[in-house]
């Protein structure tokens, strides 16, 4: 056999290796399905964020927080963070400046991603959180909350309307208390 044909050859197979791998990434990579993060979205922008599937919300003694205690006419933040993780203490400062700016009208619902509760607590003492009546601390020890959720980087926070529908996700580091968002939750807080 020639050079030239063996060349044709490895060529064209080389091409139909291409090509089959191709299709077979473009029913991988394909953009018909949504990630699972989206249907989550889907559901938290059309229902009450209480209504989510599998929602245990659990305090700092792993007992289930009742959900009907919450009330039902405020903005609520759910922000998942770690005491290990620097841009989630960085944040809790201007977090509690902004519960502190809108009394009654916002609530955070603070979910813990540690593994050992003494860490928490030391956080907690860190910051004074358990001297904020808006602020709920909570524990998702075994991260099932942020698998609901479909949390991917640390801190994440949902915000919902008084209707409990997701009006914003914001993911990584914000300054809560920088004017422009202090603007935004004024105008959803009226």
């Amino acid at each position: 056999m020639s050079k030239k044909l063996k060349a044709a050859l490895l060529t064209g197979g080389l091409f139909f290796i291409l090509f089959v791998l191709w299709l077979k990434l473009g029913d991988i990579y394909s953009t018909d399905t949504p990630p699972p993060a989206y249907a989550v979205m889907d559901f938290l922008e059309s229902n009450h964020f209480l209504n989510l599937p599998g929602l245990k919300l659990k305090d700092l003694n792993e007992d289930e927080m009742d959900l009907s205690k919450l009330s039902k006419d405020r903005i609520y933040i759910i922000n998942f963070w770690a005491s290990w993780c620097e841009p989630c203490a960085q944040e809790f400062p201007s977090m509690v400046k902004l519960l502190n700016t809108y009394p009654g009208k916002l609530h955070i619902l603070a979910v813990s991603n540690d593994s050992n509760l003494d860490d928490i607590t030391t956080f907690a003492k860190a910051f004074h959180l358990s001297d904020q009546k808006e602020l709920t601390l909570l524990w998702d020890r075994k991260l099932e909350l942020a698998k609901i959720f479909e949390v991917g980087k640390l801190p994440e926070s949902f915000i919902f309307d008084r209707n409990g529908r997701l009006i914003k996700k914001i993911v990584g580091t914000r300054d809560w208390a920088a004017p422009d968002a202090m603007d935004y939750f004024k105008t959803i807080t009226q």
